[in-house]
């Protein structure tokens, strides 16, 4: 694989990761009551395969009390929500090119069986997985070790030459404790750079970005919720980048400033 790491293989989670879902549905079921049942012992015991969907539903009805009927109203349309992150199953498969063939990647997650086999109806590249990991087949979910154990000897991966990406955190720190590179799923932005700077080549990376961008690099402050990014145009950075490649294409600067700077003897 290019660039100076060792990294060999991902593991994905696939829900809030790999695909998106909404918990808004049109029953009397709310958000806020679905991310409960979600939550549940019952749920998770559902997830492992212990119960079958409908013992799930009736006995959720139970402690919830609702109708069985709607809570599968509920699922369905949770179901009906989901669809593929297809930008970031895009860089999986860009990563996995680059690697020519090298990078394994996997997915692992918390699911019940029956909702996997709606899942693998939804369009979405599946190819990209050298295999899929689910609770409702192991017997046992995240953040449980087990589960874990049982990807790692499944696959014959090393753990300190796997990464891991999943949104909640109490997955990533099981991960992390049994020596896996642990990433959390929060924006993709800051994922995505991870996983470029981690598996690809950040110097060649650095360089193609410099040429694509000869002669325009401003600087570009960070973005916040209540101010936008403002490009500076300015010599100072010009100068550094000039002096980091001694190659004044790849730098916009003005005149006056490579006069100075030759003068300074850096030509």
């Amino acid at each position: 694989m290019s660039g100076s790491n060792s990294y060999t293989s991902i593991i994905f989670d696939i829900g809030d990761v790999l695909f998106r879902w909404s918990s808004e549905t049109k029953t009397t079921i709310s958000s806020k009551t679905l991310h409960k049942i979600l939550s549940s012992p019952t749920w998770f015991d559902y997830e492992r395969g212990k119960l079958s969907e409908g013992d799930c539903y009736a006995t959720l009805g139970e402690e919830f009390i609702l109708e069985p009927e709607e809570i599968r109203r509920a699922f369905q349309q949770a179901r009906d929500s989901l669809q593929a992150n297809d930008d970031f199953i895009a860089l999986i498969r860009e990563l996995k090119t680059q690697s020519n063939g090298q990078l394994r990647v996997f997915a692992m997650s918390n699911i019940s069986l029956p909702d996997y086999e709606v899942l693998r109806t939804k369009s979405a590249d599946w190819a990209i997985f050298d295999e899929v990991f689910t609770s409702g087949a192991a017997g046992e979910r995240k953040p449980n070790l087990g589960f874990y154990r049982h990807v790692l000897a499944a696959t014959g991966v090393e753990p300190r030459q796997t990464i891991f990406v999943d949104d909640k955190l109490e997955n990533v720190l099981s991960a992390r404790s049994l020596g896996l590179h642990g990433i959390v799923f929060e924006n993709p932005e800051p994922v995505r750079r991870a996983l470029r700077n981690l598996i690809g080549d950040p110097v060649e990376r650095g360089r193609g970005f410099l040429n694509q961008n000869a002669r325009y690099l401003p600087s570009i402050t960070a973005s916040t919720d209540k101010y936008p990014a403002i490009e500076l145009h300015e010599n100072f950075s010009q100068l550094l980048i000039l002096e980091a490649t001694n190659d004044q294409y790849a730098s916009a600067l003005s005149f006056p400033a490579l006069c100075l700077f030759a003068a300074i003897g850096h030509s």
